[in-house]
């Protein structure tokens, strides 16, 4: 219920005679005032807002206006009114960002530092926005850090990114995760992922696109260095192209 009220902004007011109503099952303003516990010079003001949201309605019963909460099954209509709604302001905001910045526009420090999951989604946007169809998406150092459970549902809806826009993945991983590895892949499926294993790699993982490359260290708020620097870039492909010979499959 607290989730309903939270889509529809609805006042504390509101959700007073909301509940009322829902409780009362239909009523006039007495009844209503006096279950919601609000001003009864301040309820029809009330129930005229809660009509605009959709939330409830009205009829005449021997010339006296009553009121109702709408049919349950109508809240799932009023939810896609809402989604689209929201839709609708998304291609807005993306619109008035790409005009704000082109895309070959666009404002990348030569150093960025992110933190924590939500840090961990923006920087992980930009290296997917980076990638186009067929290009490489490279990890050295593949692993599930300090929180496995957590790192795999994030990962696994990265991944799926990629594969969705067509990018190819290679990645490195320590012999000794080999297993944690194999388990991903059975729920992940191997799609367009190529992993080979070595037996020592640095204490944190490095990802490299076409124009970055990322640090990242997995611990339970994780933290991520965003270089785009493209010497270091090249100069770190060729690390990992030298290390993934002397990988085994």
């Amino acid at each position: 219920m607290k989730e309903i009220f939270k889509i529809f902004n609805l006042t504390e007011n509101e959700v007073k005679v909301y509940k009322a109503l829902l409780k009362i099952k239909k009523g006039t303003k007495t009844p209503i005032v006096r279950e919601a516990e609000v001003l009864s010079s301040k309820v029809y003001e009330i129930l005229d807002r809660l009509i605009q949201k959709g939330l409830i309605t009205t009829f005449t019963e021997n010339g006296i206006k009553n009121y109702v909460p709408v049919d349950p099954s109508n809240i799932n209509y009023l939810f896609d009114e809402k989604i689209k709604e929201i839709e609708k302001q998304k291609k807005e905001f993306e619109k008035n960002i790409q005009n704000l910045f082109p895309k070959n526009d666009a404002v990348h420090p030569e150093v960025q530092l992110f933190k924590g999951w939500k840090g961990l989604r923006n920087v992980f946007n930009i290296l997917i926005d980076d990638l186009n169809k067929n290009d490489v998406y490279y990890v050295l150092g593949a692993n599930p850090g300090e929180n496995k459970e957590k790192a795999v549902e994030f990962f696994f809806k990265i991944d799926k990114m990629l594969h969705d826009k067509g990018v190819k993945i290679k990645a490195i991983s320590k012999l000794e995760r080999r297993k944690d590895a194999e388990e991903y892949l059975k729920q992940y499926g191997k799609k367009d992922f190529n992993i080979r294993f070595y037996k020592t790699i640095g204490p944190f993982e490095i990802i490299i696109t076409n124009n970055f490359v990322l640090f990242l260290t997995l611990e339970e708020n994780p933290t991520a260095i965003l270089m785009n620097n493209k010497n270091m870039r090249d100069s770190f492909i060729q690390y990992f192209e030298t290390i993934w010979k002397l990988s085994e499959k």
